[in-house]
């Protein structure tokens, strides 16, 4: 609420020269100096108007330094002159400058010490610039480092919210056009009344013209004159990007300390807000060139996994048909079974082409979280692989504490089922009664939930470790025959596990096989029974 026209003139009236402190302070010197070479003249017999004249030069230098501006420094220089002339000089206790010498004598002294005055009060305001100059390069280094440690558009227009604090007085700022209703803004610092004052449609009309212009207006400029605030622009190589207010509701106008300080803030926002968005095309571009890799490692792995069963499948097809009389039952049956055995690895072939195809919906690598038990997701992949390899036995350790951890757990599961899938068909272990199990266990290893899965056959060959996620090299070391690629199905969990923002690695651990783990971020994990 703004006050009463008479209360702010009131408010604004300032009392006389004669009483200000700078004139207090000068009288003070003045009579101290005087007083004092009284007495020395008076102790002193051969205390004359040189030593006088010395003293009163120090007075001089003394007011200049601890008063504002030139006046006061001028004014007593010619206090000076007139009181050695009056209180020490022949005729005493009267005024005589036409005696011989005197002119000369004032004339001097008063040259002097205005140029004493003067050479004072501007060493005296070169020391303030410079503390000026300092403390602003302090405020620009302070705002300068709270822009740096801002990530995003939130935190940066917060780190803005927090250098106006320094101001005293309540401020605004809109996150990109006012003109548009979900435009975001932010206040600070502002009662009840002055954010009715702040979120006004008339000051949000003065804030859409600064947007538009790219000019400052509101309070203290010639636009937008009936606005109570003070309007910045921020300003980038390609626009405006957002807008800057401060709040005048005591009929006050900006400052020349604020305007720069303003000013200054709203380059170092401009470019926060650039290397924000420098830093999002940059991920957009990185994020685009993952998918571009994974999907030439997919194609690539998908051109040798899906060529050597279909071709199997119809070799075997066409041997029924061409020789269904002349082959014997056992073989008849082995042709369908290895049809059948293709034609299901093709089935889980397509399932993971089919969970590339939801990681890469929309043209981003996203997944939709929910937070899933994790016990249970283990537990339905392990079903589907039991229904698969009724033989292979499995070890199953899940902790004592429920997790629910933040997934899409049909891609997770199809993780899980590729990797006890991958050591089932490449430990070099048949599969039997007196086969070792593979183990599928799940721990808490601070903030991430790790699952592991390790068989003990003949582990990964060293050299293909640090591609083996790639589905590329390992193309390479398979024979021309084979028909269970691991490749694909590895490419594909390590861009799962990648899409939930987690980890996925190898190794051949001590005691033979080899063990895959993969870990998912728990930040949102709840736990039950600790």
């Amino acid at each position: 609420m703004q006050r009463p026209n008479w209360l702010r003139r009131l408010s604004q009236l300032s009392a006389p020269r004669w009483l200000r402190p700078d004139a207090v302070k000068t009288l003070a010197i003045l009579l101290a100096t005087t007083l004092s070479c009284i007495v020395l003249a008076a102790v002193i017999s051969s205390f004359d108007t040189v030593c006088l004249i010395v003293i009163y030069i120090l007075a001089v230098v003394l007011i200049s330094r601890f008063t504002n501006g030139y006046f006061w420094g001028i004014a007593a220089s010619v206090a000076g002159v007139v009181a050695v002339n009056f209180f020490f000089t022949y005729p005493y206790s009267a005024l005589d400058f036409t005696r011989a010498g005197y002119p000369f004598t004032f004339a001097s002294m008063l040259l002097v010490s205005v140029m004493t005055s003067a050479m004072t009060v501007q060493i005296k305001q070169q020391a303030r610039q410079s503390e000026e100059r300092e403390r602003h390069t302090r405020e620009l280094y302070s705002i300068s480092s709270r822009f740096l440690a801002a990530r995003g558009g939130q935190q940066i227009a917060q780190a803005a919210l927090d250098c106006l604090v320094g101001l005293s007085r309540p401020g605004i700022l809109y996150g990109g056009n006012p003109a548009q209703e979900d435009c975001p803004v932010w206040t600070r610092g502002a009662s009840s009344g002055q954010e009715l004052v702040l979120r006004s449609s008339g000051e949000r009309f003065a804030a859409g013209w600064v947007f538009a212009h790219g000019r400052p207006a509101g309070a203290g400029t010639e636009e937008c004159t009936r606005s109570a605030v003070f309007y910045q622009p921020v300003c980038a190589a390609d626009g405006v990007l957002a807008v800057i207010g401060l709040l005048y509701d005591d009929g006050g106008r900006p400052d020349a300390e604020q305007l720069g300080f303003l000013d200054s803030l709203a380059s170092q926002m401009a470019l926060a807000l650039e290397r924000q968005r420098l830093s999002e095309e940059q991920n957009a571009i990185l994020m685009e060139s993952e998918r571009e890799k994974m999907r030439s490692n997919l194609l690539r792995a998908i051109s040798h996994d899906l060529r050597t069963p279909l071709t199997s499948i119809l070799g075997a097809s066409d041997a029924i048909l061409e020789s269904s009389g002349q082959i014997d039952r056992e073989t008849h049956d082995k042709l369908v079974g290895d049809i059948r055995e293709d034609s299901q690895w093709l089935i889980r072939m397509v399932e993971n082409l089919l969970s590339v195809t939801r990681i890469s919906a929309g043209g981003t690598a996203t997944v939709h979280k929910a937070p899933e038990a994790a016990e249970e997701i283990v537990a339905e992949a392990v079903g589907r692989i039991k229904v698969r390899y009724p033989g292979q036995p499995l070890d199953v350790r899940v902790p004592d504490e429920f997790l629910l951890v933040p997934m899409d757990a049909t891609l997770i599961e199809q993780v899980l089922i590729n990797l006890v899938e991958n050591a089932i068909l490449h430990s070099g272990i048949p599969m039997g009664a007196g086969a070792p199990p593979i183990d599928v266990h799940i721990t808490r290893r601070g903030g991430d939930a790790l699952f592991e899965v390790r068989d003990y056959g003949k582990g990964v060959p060293a050299g293909m470790i640090p591609r083996l996620f790639e589905g590329y090299d390992v193309q390479q070391a398979r024979s021309s025959d084979s028909s269970r690629g691991m490749g694909i199905g590895l490419s594909i969990c390590s861009s799962i596990v990648r899409a939930h923002g987690g980890e996925i690695s190898v190794e051949n651990p001590p005691g033979g096989g080899a063990a895959f783990r993969f870990t998912l971020p728990i930040d949102e994990v709840k736990t039950i029974g600790q």
